[in-house]
């Protein structure tokens, strides 16, 4: 018998990693190529500002892609992509109104339907990837679909997300659990201790108080019994607690403690005002009209005729607006009041406490009243539906608290919910970069690599699949 020997040469197969950026580069190829396309529409309908974003997109996954380059302002050089400073570049919008709002909504349906077909290439490369057990490229690709499709249940289920029973939301694990540590912590709290030495209250007012002192509050009141003082003080500890625990920070107060001060009629509130207030005539005056002073280390309020929610809800919503000042830097009221108003509502369902024109009645207002906070996922999801919502930038670059509107609050309010439950991470990142006083496109193009923009278009996704 004779045997035949016959040699079989195999094709060295890639290793998981070679073939994982030869499909990552193709997929990011196509994604290129549906952002510079819906770019070109927007160019060809005359609304530059947007397709000037859509053009970054393009060149976020294809970094050398000529015709984004050439549209933004660049040229090739020995080094690189440099800007062409003699090229004239229009980058406003330039349709107004009617025509405005059909590009707006023709833009809208080229992004949904680009989103849902790129979605599901980041899924099917996330599924190789994890049968490959690449498991931190997996889930980046996921979270990538995510960012086309919020609603591809297939991924988030994946990124272990699961539906919120009661808000509709979709809530990752460890957002569940702190949602309901929120909601259900606030009677765990510290208790505190009764004080007794004087304070300057006292001492400037004439007036005898009680005072329950905590690790990081003292709540003082001329009126309130002792249970009463107790749950004030299990309030704004739980708040203080969470807020550094949803922003890993790490003890803003330092040594002080900041004092909740509750007064029971509108001529103690003013006996305080002319006390404690350091400000001109006209806003001392202002303030003696309000319900309270907003500070650090000292807020106060007047009950006068409130239930005690209201108390507890402003004790809450000033120690979140404090904290939220301290971690990210004065100004950026969108994200003071959104983070205020966030944590009111997981941890009361509240929004008594009104440092803006909620009810609208101001000269800038649409009329309608938005102190429920109940409502606001459905105000929302109508705003994102009929194209109505408030314009981002009046809300994101507004440098005067006064001049937020009931409706641009509610959405502030949104934008924060959606960036904590989503973007957790990077968040705190974007509060480092405004802390630093970097301005905040610029903050959100550094830490997000988004412009106001994608900001905006990612909200409205959310608000679609959440609300």
């Amino acid at each position: 018998m004779r045997w035949v020997c016959a040699l079989v040469l195999l094709a060295p197969q890639a290793a998981p990693q070679d073939e994982y950026k030869d499909r990552l580069t193709k997929i990011s190829r196509n994604s290129a190529a549906k952002h510079y396309q819906i770019g070109d529409y927007l160019t060809t309908a005359q609304m530059h500002q947007w397709a000037r974003e859509q053009y970054y997109k393009t060149i976020e996954f294809e970094p050398d892609h000529e015709g984004a380059r050439k549209r933004l302002g660049y040229k090739k050089g020995d080094s690189g992509w440099e800007s062409d400073a003699s090229i004239q570049q229009q980058f406003a919008n330039k349709k107004k109104d009617a025509e405005a709002e059909k590009a707006r909504k023709s833009f809208q349906e080229r992004m949904d339907s680009a989103g849902r077909d790129l979605s599901r290439q980041w899924v099917d490369l996330a599924a190789w990837c994890k049968a490959q057990k690449l498991q931190a490229e997996a889930e980046g690709a996921y979270k990538k679909a995510l960012e086309y499709d919020p609603a591809h249940a297939g991924a988030r289920k994946e990124l272990g997300f699961e539906k919120d029973a009661k808000g509709g939301a979709w809530l990752s694990k460890s957002e569940r659990e702190l949602r309901k540590e929120m909601r259900d912590g606030i009677g765990k709290a510290p208790q505190g201790a009764a004080a007794s030495s004087e304070s300057a209250v006292e001492k400037a007012l004439s007036v005898k108080t009680k005072k329950r002192e905590g690790g990081h509050f003292m709540v003082e009141s001329p009126h309130l019994t002792d249970p009463q003082l107790t749950g004030l003080l299990q309030h704004a500890e739980h708040a203080y607690a969470m807020f550094h625990k949803i922003f890993g920070a790490t003890d803003l107060f330092g040594d002080r403690k900041m004092v909740q001060l509750v007064l029971n009629t509108k001529a103690q509130h003013e006996a305080y005002v002319d006390a404690f207030h350091k400000g001109d005539a006209a806003h001392k005056e202002l303030s003696k009209k309000s319900q309270g002073s907003s500070g650090f280390p000292l807020c106060e309020q007047v009950q006068e005729n409130r239930p005690l929610p209201s108390v507890e809800d402003m004790v809450v919503h000033t120690t979140a607006q404090i904290l939220s000042n301290m971690y990210s830097g004065g100004g950026n009221h969108w994200l003071h009041e959104g983070t205020s108003y966030h944590f009111t509502r997981l941890m009361k369902g509240t929004a008594m406490t009104y440092c803006v024109d909620l009810a609208g009645t101001g000269p800038k207002s649409d009329g309608k009243n938005y102190q429920d906070p109940e409502h606001w996922p459905v105000v929302c999801k109508v705003w994102v539906r009929d194209g109505k919502d408030p314009e981002i930038n009046a809300i994101l670059k507004c440098d005067n608290l006064a001049e937020l509107s009931g409706a641009e609050t509610v959405k502030a309010w949104s934008i924060v919910d959606f960036l904590i439950t989503d973007h957790k991470e990077k968040l705190v990142g974007l509060c480092a970069k405004l802390k630093a006083e970097t301005p905040v496109e610029e903050a959100f193009r550094s830490v997000f690599n988004w412009s106001l923009g994608d900001l905006d278009t990612r909200w409205k996704a959310y608000v679609k699949v959440s609300y």
